[in-house]
């Protein structure tokens, strides 16, 4: 299959733009991030508090930080000379911009001459670094790729052609929706939207999503998962809404709903648990994996790899 002109024009760029201008101006903004991570980009840089479950105040701890796929997370500020060896995506917004430490100018003045690709995930049309005299989608060493509606199109092409659609009609995260399809595969059941998804994944800990809620409600001096206090129940609200397109109202029921599933049994989102040896779910997704033909395509062979990687 061809691949599309998008994806193309991406790997191809000495600086890339893509603006992801949804109407959350401070929300959604990591949705985009697999898209990206599928096209073989692996450092990114974004605030460090959109990765935890802070909720703000004067000292804010950055200890605990979560997320989901294998990617390395940079600093902005103490990027170092070897990481412009690499492509790099940034993802930031106007306020960041202008109103904080954290400008990208000297970024985009590098990668402008180097044979790595800089990508700019920014939520303004018209973002502008500091000090520049246009926007950066207008700069002549800019390749602009318009919205993320168009590279998440490019996609919908591609899950078409390779059998597996996307199923959930409120998100275009495809992490998130590569996880609905693999719920269907394993469990038979059809899941259309975010909400139903996670209203089922207490009990498929076969999923790939499950191990970041490992990790959330997990604790290294503790047996089992614990559940969040009120502070951090908004903080992962705050951190759901970062990464899928709800509003504050649906972020905190499901959000209290996985705080629920973690009270009623300890065992929920207990890692530990999470083998095969230990839950018939899991043996079963392993088995099912062995029905996927990973030489079909680079997601088939994502989805194999994740349901194989619970019996290691």
């Amino acid at each position: 299959m061809r691949e599309p002109a998008t994806f193309k024009r991406l790997r191809n760029a000495d600086v890339a733009v893509v603006q992801d201008n949804s109407d959350q101006q401070y929300w959604w903004m990591l949705r985009s991030l697999p898209a990206i991570e599928y096209l073989d980009f692996s450092t990114f840089t974004y605030p460090t508090s959109w990765r935890t479950l802070n909720t703000g105040g004067e000292f804010p701890s950055y200890t605990n930080q979560y997320d989901y796929l294998n990617y390395d997370y940079k600093v902005l500020g103490q990027i170092k000379e070897e990481a412009f060896t690499d492509d790099l995506v940034v993802v930031t917004t106007e306020y960041y911009e202008g109103e904080t430490e954290y400008s990208i100018d000297h970024l985009v003045s590098r990668y402008a001459s180097r044979p790595e690709t800089l990508l700019v995930v920014t939520n303004a049309k018209r973002f502008t670094p500091r000090g520049g005299q246009r926007p950066l989608y207008q700069e002549q060493f800019v390749e602009s790729l318009g919205s993320y509606d168009r590279l998440y199109a490019a996609y919908e092409s591609v899950y078409k052609n390779t059998g597996w659609g996307l199923p959930l009609m409120d998100t275009k995260n495809l992490f998130v929706q590569d996880n609905a399809n693999l719920y269907e595969f394993v469990s038979g059941e059809t899941v259309q939207t975010a909400e139903d998804l996670f209203a089922a994944l207490p009990d498929a800990p076969y999923l790939p999503l499950y191990d970041v809620f490992g990790s959330i409600f997990g604790r290294e001096d503790e047996y089992g998962s614990v559940p969040l206090g009120e502070d951090d129940i908004v903080g992962l609200q705050r951190w759901l809404r970062r990464r899928i397109e709800w509003e504050r109202g649906t972020a905190r029921e499901v959000a209290e709903d996985l705080n629920r599933a973690v009270s009623r049994d300890g065992q929920t989102f207990d890692l530990s648990y999470a083998m095969p040896h230990r839950s018939p779910v899991i043996r079963n997704a392993v088995e099912k994996a062995d029905e996927i033909d990973s030489d079909e395509s680079s997601i088939h062979k994502r989805y194999q790899a994740w349901l194989r990687q619970k019996d290691q």
